[in-house]
């Protein structure tokens, strides 16, 4: 996984959502309206790992948990598709729901 600024566009059966993040030397930091993410990830680009926590910041109840819970860890598995990740997995806590999320290079 290069470094740098990404676009996440990411679903699950219960909905959809978007954000953004930006990855340096192993640590992704990002967010969007109502949430931040932090985590890390590993790997290469033929299997990327990651592991991220979701953290509420906002209370507005209009930003509506994908999970049904304000803080999940998710942990994923993907590959580099040119300026695209492609990432599936599951959140620990709700293991039975399927997370699937693309990651589009913006920048540096």
């Amino acid at each position: 996984m290069r470094d740098g600024l990404y676009a996440v566009a990411f679903h699950t059966a219960h909905g959809t959502g978007n954000g953004i993040v930006y990855a340096i030397g192993g640590k992704i930091r990002g967010g969007n309206s109502g949430f931040a993410f932090i985590g890390n990830y590993s790997g290469t680009e033929d299997e990327i790992l990651v592991k991220v926590s979701t953290q509420r910041y906002n209370d507005d109840p209009a930003f509506k948990p994908l999970f049904g819970t304000d803080m999940v860890t998710l942990t994923l598995k993907g590959r580099t598709n040119g300026d695209t990740i492609d990432l599936e997995g599951a959140a620990l806590q709700l293991p039975g729901i399927r997370f699937n999320a693309v990651l589009t290079r913006i920048c540096d």
